[in-house]
């Protein structure tokens, strides 16, 4: 009928064409309405997310630390109410998968913890999530166990209760702990056909011997097979304490509102780990090379390690930038121009420094065809002598700040970056004023602080070890 009107055309009116035109009226309308007011009230977070000032100029905001339990703990906060929004990223140190007391336990924690707690099954998380703009995401690395937490303001209480239920009433259901362990299996089974996560074996076979980094990030299925819910329970009890937990919290929040939610979340926190161990690991940096032949690729991949830089050590920025220099910038770097641009052995080289629980290493690494492996290595020799003796020049040097200097406001696009961030500053002990420092830092450093970092760390670094994955022509 609706579309006889349509066409124009027309019909005999009377009492049961005039109700059945009412009642299709009034569908179309509520449809429309409803698909308006779902429009309306749709929550597009990525869209919130990119709207936040911080995208601009983030050193002029100030961060606050805020004392938490009496000062027994703290939280880096950053105001921004351009948006209505909250980001709370939060870990614990010394909980990640070195830690561990049963094999199996955290990688299983991570990947079961969004299936149902409290009064939230699996499929209620979700949608919750999803209709209320709640984020939440579960992470754990050899050292943390870390959370990323985000809601829409006016969401905040059920954001809250959703959150305290995953920590402190995981379900943690057989046929859920099963069901990862299946997929974690299959995710094991098929990265043995990667030449890269051969090369990460490697490395955790050749050099970390028996220390709890050569563990594979993924247990064997026998050591998967022994885990039940009751070690994940014990695992979380034990690392989820409040002497270790670090928190960044940035978004549309006062400073008041911001000590009530963190302590109404993780009150019930017990205050220190039963039982922890020191990870530290000593290496002797002297040259060796380990090798694995790996017949399912055509390329060979190869990483060169050797003793890095301390996060605090004083020489840390003059390596930074000279790192930068020689292959931490990408394809403008010292190395890709050498090896990838004038030379063509490889699509890309780089470098760069890692700091965790256990050691700091400087790393270099490459792929190429197997032909091309002994040249690179040789050109790379060349090239790190030269750099150590030569030094960086004063264009490099200006170049490298200019570019580390314009590209740091690039690492917060979000809020949910601006709270890792300021968890990360807790981690690291880089202090509450750090987003002010930083520059400064950068620009401080000068020529000669550079070279002759550069000669105390070939001193003092040891050599290079090399790992390679050797494809097959």
């Amino acid at each position: 009928m609706l579309l006889d009107i349509w066409k124009g055309k027309t019909m005999k009116f009377n009492k049961k064409n005039g109700f059945i035109l009412v009642v299709l009226l009034i569908i179309v309308c509520c449809l429309g309405g409803y698909g308006w007011y779902k429009k309306q009230n749709k929550i597009d977070v990525n869209y919130i997310l990119e709207k936040t000032k911080l995208k601009n100029d983030k050193a002029s905001l100030k961060v606050q630390e805020i004392e938490l339990w009496s000062g027994k703990s703290s939280a880096y906060f950053m105001k921004d109410d351009s948006v209505d929004l909250v980001a709370i990223s939060f870990g614990f140190d010394k909980s990640g998968l070195a830690y561990e007391n049963k094999r199996g336990s955290a990688i299983l924690a991570k990947n079961v913890l969004l299936d149902g707690a409290g009064k939230y099954d699996r499929k209620n998380i979700r949608k919750i999530m999803k209709e209320k703009g709640i984020k939440i995401g579960v992470d754990v690395t050899n050292d943390r166990l870390g959370f990323s937490f985000s809601y829409v303001k006016k969401f905040e209480k059920d954001a809250v209760d959703l959150i305290k239920s995953i920590l402190y009433e995981p379900h943690l259901l057989k046929e859920d702990i099963e069901l990862v362990k299946q997929q974690l299996n299959v995710a094991k089974n098929r990265s043995k056909e990667s030449p890269t996560y051969q090369l990460s074996l490697l490395v955790k076979k050749e050099f970390y011997g028996e220390h709890e980094y050569s563990m594979d990030t993924i247990p064997e299925k026998e050591e998967l097979d022994k885990i039940e819910d009751n070690d994940i329970r014990e695992y979380l009890r034990n690392f989820m304490v409040k002497e270790n937990l670090k928190i960044g919290i940035a978004g549309n929040i006062d400073e008041n509102d911001v000590k009530e939610i963190l302590e109404n979340i993780f009150d019930d926190l017990k205050d220190k780990a039963e039982y922890t161990k020191d990870i530290r690991f000593e290496k002797e940096f002297s040259y060796k090379e380990n090798s694995v032949d790996f017949d399912f690729s055509k390329q060979s991949f190869v990483l060169m390690m050797r003793k890095g830089v301390a996060r605090l050590d004083k020489d840390f920025y003059p390596m930074y930038i000279a790192d930068y220099i020689f292959g931490g910038s990408g394809l403008t770097s010292r190395l890709n121009v050498s090896i990838r641009e004038k030379a063509g052995l490889t699509y890309g080289i780089y470098s760069y420094f890692s700091n965790n629980d256990a050691i700091d290493l400087w790393s270099v690494g490459f792929s190429s065809t197997p032909d091309n492996v002994e040249k690179i290595i040789k050109k790379f020799d060349e090239e790190y002598n030269l750099f150590i003796e030569n030094g960086v020049s004063v264009d490099e040097l200006d170049w490298a700040k200019k570019s580390l200097l314009s590209s740091f406001n690039l690492r917060f696009n979000s809020l949910a970056n601006m709270a890792g961030m300021l968890e990360q500053m807790q981690v690291q002990k880089l202090g509450r004023d750090f987003l002010e420092k930083r520059q400064d830092l950068i620009r401080g450093v000068n020529i000669e602080e550079v070279n002759r970092a550069l000669k105390k760390w070939k001193k003092d670094g040891g050599e290079f070890q090399i790992f390679r994955v050797n494809g097959k022509m």
